[in-house]
């Protein structure tokens, strides 16, 4: 019997147990990448498509991929999610500005009819008029309450300056979503999901037979991967304040272009940005929320592609202290600058940061997700042991070093709306 008033054992983290899935080749060239998880009865079915933001038009790619399940010719969308009900089954759509995700969730005792279904309906999507309006006015509605809340006009602006000229930063219109066009839709769905399945991820204790069956299903899709675009990037700063009346609050977006994991400096980084405003326990919650009192919750992000990265700062004030809130969280970039970061302090961010990299990692579903963020990459798992050991090696001589390079006041564009 466990004494639970016996504290447990500290251990040092050296690796973390991923599994790596099994890559098998189905119908024309499609590879499966697959986690056969005995001790689960669900499974997870994944449809990566080279059909992201950045293959057409914003628009068109985002209601191309919502719609998905919207009907066909034979069965309505109702018709489709009562029978994904029935068995017990749903369906998550995602897209990205490189590609878009398509996932089935289920049991493994409904498989096969799962996997029937959800195939043949994104074969046949049809995009329905009446559901492709439906969807604008939706859309419409929804654009117009955000156009009001000046932390989404904030991160527009803020992408807007960071990206200009780039489709990364292009920004909707009401007329641009009035003008989805559903020929244009169903155009985009045949050259992007009909025809550049990327790959397939399974997780999941499914027979042989179901492998065999999934694969007699996905011969409607091919794998013509389309050439990629590339973007050149430039840095630019600038502080923009956008007035806008009858505001109590102010959002606030600072940052800058940086890099994504790729680069040499991206593991490093990442612990400095934890400890910036990466968590709860962050440099700038303590600061701006807890001792000064200016904000709900204030946090700090890499976001990044395959082609770039970039940091950000995000908040929201009261109007009368955004210029003390500013001040303030350039007050906390210097003293990364100037100051090492105490020893208890870092210790204490490694342990978070490693402790979020395993609770990540727990389980086969999880698994297959690192295994994936790689991939998107052309990175292998062993990355994970690099990034434990990275994280257990840095000192605060590093951070200040990074610090000094990446987090200069001057080089950040700072975006105020409200």
């Amino acid at each position: 019997m466990i004494d639970r008033t016996l504290r447990p054992d500290v251990q040092q983290i050296s690796s973390i147990a991923l599994v790596e899935p099994s890559v098998l080749s189905l119908q024309n060239a499609i590879p499966l990448n697959w986690i056969a998880n005995g001790a689960n009865e669900a499974f997870k079915l994944d449809l990566h498509f080279e059909a992201g933001i950045l293959n057409g038009d914003k628009l068109t790619a985002i209601a191309a991929n919502e719609l998905l399940l919207s009907g066909t010719k034979d069965k309505t969308s109702s018709e489709i999610h009562e029978a994904l009900d029935l068995l017990g089954g749903f369906v998550n759509a995602e897209v990205s500005q490189e590609d878009a995700v398509i996932s089935l969730y289920g049991l493994i005792e409904h498989f096969q009819p799962l996997v029937k279904l959800f195939i043949s309906t994104l074969q046949n999507a049809d995009f329905p008029t009446q559901e492709l309006e439906r969807y604008i006015q939706s859309k419409s509605q929804a654009f117009l309450i955000a156009q009001e809340k000046v932390a989404v006009l904030a991160r527009k602006q803020f992408l807007a300056t960071l990206f200009p000229d780039l489709p990364y930063g292009k920004q909707t219109q009401l007329e641009d979503i009035k003008g989805i066009n559903r020929e244009e839709v169903k155009q985009f769905y045949f050259n992007h999901y009909k025809n550049q399945l990327h790959f397939v991820a399974l997780v999941g204790a499914v027979k042989e037979e179901d492998i065999h069956f999934l694969n007699e299903q996905l011969a409607g899709f091919s794998l013509s991967k389309a050439a990629k675009k590339s973007h050149t990037f430039q840095h630019h700063k600038k502080e923009i304040t956008i007035e806008k009346e009858g505001s109590v609050q102010t959002a606030i977006r600072v940052g800058r272009l940086l890099f994504n994991r790729l680069h040499e400096d991206y593991m490093d980084f990442t612990l400095l940005n934890t400890l910036l405003g990466g968590f709860f326990g962050s440099r700038l919650m303590k600061e701006i929320r807890e001792n000064k009192g200016y904000t709900y919750g204030i946090s700090s992000g890499i976001a990044q592609s395959t082609e770039m990265g970039y940091f950000f700062i995000s908040t929201e004030v009261k109007k009368e202290v955004k210029e003390d809130a500013l001040n303030a969280i350039k007050i906390e970039l210097e003293k990364l600058q100037h100051e090492l970061v105490p020893t208890t302090e870092l210790d204490l961010v490694k342990s978070y940061t490693l402790g979020q990299l395993l609770k990540g990692s727990d389980g086969p579903f999880a698994m297959m997700e690192r295994y994936l963020v790689l991939k998107h990459y052309g990175l292998d798992l062993s990355y994970y042991d690099k990034l434990v050991a990275r994280v257990q090696s840095i000192t605060p001589e590093r951070l200040q070093e990074l610090a000094k390079k990446y987090l200069n006041w001057e080089d950040m564009i700072r975006v105020s709306v409200g």
